[in-house]
């Protein structure tokens, strides 16, 4: 079974009860999942866990305060993550231009550190799904068998 860590970027709490959902299931189906809403470079040590990130785009797409210290990190490529495996959740509004965009910086900084992406990004619209947990929930199923 695998070994997941849920980061955690949100301001609202949306992207929070998001992510906890997709613990709760992926805890339920026998893996181990535990949701870091302060997470640090130390966080990514552990080349056996898959990273899950799950976070929200504030302002003009912005990343939210609380991972923005990670996002430096793994932008300036200080951190070496060949082989490790993670997958990403993007909640966005796309009534803004820049949708989902803290997502995507995430997603290609942790490329950029060697990094190799797990299914498809899921895409969560706020004028379009407002369940965004339960929608994650459903999906998480597929993504850790991808």
């Amino acid at each position: 079974m695998a070994c997941v860590q849920l980061i955690v970027g949100t301001v609202g709490g949306t992207a929070w009860k998001t992510a906890q959902a997709a613990a709760v299931i992926l805890n339920q189906l026998g893996h181990s999942a535990r949701v870091n809403e302060e997470s640090q470079p130390k966080d990514l040590l552990n080349p056996e866990e898959m990273l899950l990130i799950c976070t929200s785009t504030t302002g003009n797409g912005e990343l939210p305060p609380n991972i923005r210290a990670l996002y430096s990190v793994l932008d300036d490529e200080a951190v070496q993550l060949t082989g490790r495996r993670y997958g990403v959740i993007a909640l966005g509004d796309t009534g803004y231009p820049r949708f989902a965009h803290a997502a995507f910086l995430l997603e290609d900084a942790l490329y950029r550190c060697g990094a190799t992406r797990v299914g498809e990004i899921l895409r969560l619209d706020a004028q379009v799904d407002d369940r965004p947990h339960v929608t994650a929930a459903h999906w998480v199923k597929d993504w850790i068998n991808s």
